[in-house]
């Protein structure tokens, strides 16, 4: 079974989009490349600042409401439909759950074959603070079957 779907999950600022843009162009299927800030903006401006959406306090805290991770529930499922009906997507997202944020993603793909994440292990793990957006590109895609 070919994988059909990339997770890269990392902190905010850690290269998680330019290791995306590197793997769609090292690929040689073409991919789509999708993140949480994408859910993000494309929710009102509302639920960017409520207590039930998600609000970016000072300090550099998150907290996230019941209405984001409905939306999120609904984003998960349509990615995954995505890949389902042939697309191959890279996620670009922060687990701020950790394990829990892990599950959330294994629901929704269920049987789509994934790489970066299986259980609370990774299939591949890159370092960026010390290694090129293309040379972790490079590692991720020598993984991809």
């Amino acid at each position: 079974m070919t994988t059909q779907v990339i997770v890269l999950n990392g902190g905010s600022s850690s290269g998680k989009s330019g290791i995306a843009r590197c793997l769609q162009a090292i690929l040689p299927e073409p991919w789509l490349s999708l993140g949480v800030d994408t859910l993000i903006e494309a929710m009102p401006v509302s639920s960017q600042t409520s207590a039930s959406g998600i609000q970016f306090p000072p300090g550099g805290a998150v907290v996230i409401g019941s209405e984001f991770r409905a939306l999120e529930a609904a984003w998960m499922a349509g990615v995954a439909a995505m890949a389902q009906a042939g697309a191959r997507i890279i996620v670009d997202d922060v687990f701020l759950g950790g394990a829990a944020s892990q599950q959330r993603w294994q629901q929704a793909l269920g049987t789509l074959r994934v790489l970066a994440h299986q259980g609370v292990t990774y299939d591949v793990e890159v370092d960026t603070t010390h290694t090129e957006a293309l040379d972790c590109a490079r590692a991720i895609a020598a993984c991809v079957t």
